[in-house]
């Protein structure tokens, strides 16, 4: 089966089903966190190690040794950088200048606490609009030995549409790339795809459409949006160590 978990209730329920076991599953939050996390990467980071909380982040920050390497804490409350973080969870902040060769430690309001609820999964991956194909091309070869499950992080536990246009441009992705009819879409996937087809010619305004959009254009960072909807603008694949949370390029 190929499903979208729209909302985090969704996929806490497959969770404590065991269906996440013996699955590949995609983590989205496209405004901001998985675009910001796919930046950081591309820009030369070494790694984004995820947490579901700032408090959790900052005890990490605290532990690190100098000998770990350059460290830089990000992360966000109410779409803005906390006070005592290096950067916030903006993907525009995330350049070669100030992330290159860092681990960023990364906590925010939905897409890490999303990761951390899906960590029983076989593989994760973080996904975006910036990465939607290589990711498609990532989850091709385990496509028929289990579940493959697209966890939309949502804002304040709801639907969110940007997440579920992020899902749709992967499953448009993986018909385009399979030509297969008999990919077994549930009905949530088949309404990420249609979402998507839509839309993508103008996913820039579809994505200030959602509440998610709003929140990031009311904190003044709209040109977030705008980053994140370039479709397939950074093709790499980032996989997620379900136990310790450490996101890699690959």
């Amino acid at each position: 089966m190929i499903d979208v978990l729209l909302t985090p209730a969704a996929l806490d329920a497959a969770a404590h089903s065991g269906m996440l076991a013996n699955a590949q599953v995609v983590i989205l939050d496209v405004l901001r966190a998985t675009s910001t996390i796919v930046t950081a990467l591309h820009a030369g980071a070494r790694e984004v190690r995820l947490f579901p909380s700032l408090d959790d982040a900052r005890s990490a920050r605290a532990a690190w040794l100098p000998a770990q390497g350059p460290v830089l804490l990000a992360g966000e409350v109410q779409c803005l950088k906390p006070d005592d973080f290096d950067t916030g969870n903006s993907p525009r902040e995330m350049v070669t200048e100030k992330v290159g060769g860092a681990t960023l430690l990364l906590a925010t309001t939905n897409g890490t606490r999303t990761a951390a609820k899906a960590r029983s999964a076989r593989k994760l991956f973080a996904a975006s609009l910036l990465n939607a194909s290589a990711t498609a091309a990532a989850l091709l070869p385990a496509l028929d030995e289990g579940h493959t499950f697209f966890a939309c992080a949502g804002t304040g536990g709801a639907l969110a549409l940007e997440d579920a246009l992020g899902a749709g441009a992967i499953l448009f992705a993986l018909l385009a790339s399979t030509y297969r009819a008999d990919l077994p879409f549930s009905d949530s996937a088949w309404l990420a795809y249609h979402a998507f087809a839509g839309t993508r010619a103008r996913l820039a305004a579809a994505l200030r459409l959602g509440l998610g959009g709003l929140n990031v254009i009311d904190a003044g960072l709209e040109d977030d949006i705008d980053h994140a909807a370039h479709l397939d603008a950074l093709p790499l694949i980032a996989a997620i160590d379900p136990i310790t949370l450490t996101v890699l390029r690959v």
